[in-house]
């Protein structure tokens, strides 16, 4: 079980909590006796933020969670607005980045379940469906869903494996199971649109101390060498995502160093000389014939991850010190 963050790091306020009103019509609980929440990170994007509360009201939430670690006065009249569920603000510490604001909905938690997503989406209607596999799957810690974007579906689930001191990120052949009337595919790392259960994400929650960069990919490892649960895909339930922002956010989401700085912590948190970068779409329908340059790019990856391991952390290291010439982002 992961240590608490320091108090410094996870300190929080509540601000504008909402009573849920009456709840009418086809709103129930998606399990019974069980209470699901949505927790969702914020820094700018507010008329994103409002589109994803507004579909949430659809569906079966009793409660959201918004961890705003940017300018919460911007978003004064989307958190005064009255919704048919509670509305949780956690004033987090500004520009304290997307593990710390994870953790701090962790932290705030008290419902059974937790939907997790990003400002840019919206819920849908069937989301129902994740929380019931993960009831019917007792050994799963958390089941997501597949992105609609840009007129395609897009999968970036993924499996985990360790060879020495590489982690290598890649997929290999996938069979379905049928659960609770969906199929249902096991990954080790998942995209940020899933249902944990209450268990898990407490068990090992995101580091407060990666802000950007690498906050996912550590959560899943921390689970792949701490824990027991499972994790898997739902294809069946897909959310809709407006990816972009501003200038200044996409500014601020790029930062080189602090891309460096995560990239670095990560790998001496858990010992890793390199991670390879194998196939990491598992499903992406958004062009109907791949370019020249993508049928390269998915072969030179297969060969990749079929070369021996040193090898594989080498070539990876002259793809970054590439990307470090021309001033690119880290892997």
């Amino acid at each position: 079980m992961v240590a608490p963050a320091d108090e410094s790091e996870s300190e929080s306020s509540l601000r504008h909590p909402r009573k849920r009103g009456a709840i009418t019509g086809d709103h129930h609980s998606m399990i019974a006796d069980s209470s699901v929440a949505l927790g969702v990170p914020v820094y700018e994007r507010t008329e994103k933020l409002r589109n994803l509360l507004e579909s949430a009201g659809h569906v079966p939430i009793d409660t959201v969670y918004v961890a705003d670690n940017g300018h919460t006065e911007e978003r004064e009249a989307v958190y005064d607005t009255d919704y048919e569920f509670d509305l949780v603000v956690l004033d987090v510490e500004y520009d304290s980045g997307l593990g710390n604001c994870r953790r701090t909905v962790v932290d705030s938690l008290e419902e059974d379940y937790l939907v997790i997503a990003d400002s840019d989406h919206t819920i849908p209607e069937n989301v129902d469906t994740l929380v019931h596999q993960l009831e019917a799957r007792p050994a799963f810690g958390g089941i997501c869903g597949l992105l609609f974007e840009h007129g395609g579906l897009r999968g970036t689930c993924h499996d985990l494996y360790e060879k020495d001191d590489v982690l290598i990120r890649d997929i290999r052949g996938k069979d379905a199971e049928l659960v609770a009337g969906q199929p249902l595919f096991e990954f080790d790392f998942l995209q940020n649109v899933a249902a944990f259960r209450r268990e898990c994400v407490e068990e090992y929650a995101w580091d407060p101390n990666l802000q950007q960069g690498k906050p996912h990919l550590d959560f899943y490892v921390g689970h792949k060498r701490r824990t027991d649960w499972r994790f898997g895909c739902c294809p069946a339930v897909q959310f809709p995502h407006y990816p972009g922002g501003s200038s200044s956010y996409t500014a601020n989401r790029n930062k080189r160093e602090r891309l460096m700085d995560a990239r670095e912590y990560f790998l001496d948190k858990w010992g890793y000389r390199q991670i390879v970068y194998g196939q990491l779409e598992w499903l992406e329908t958004q062009d109907r014939l791949p370019s020249d340059g993508r049928v390269a790019e998915l072969l030179a990856k297969r060969v990749l991850t079929r070369l021996p391991v040193d090898v594989q952390a080498k070539v990876t290291d002259a793809r970054q010190f590439a990307r470090r010439l021309t001033n690119r982002p880290p892997l």
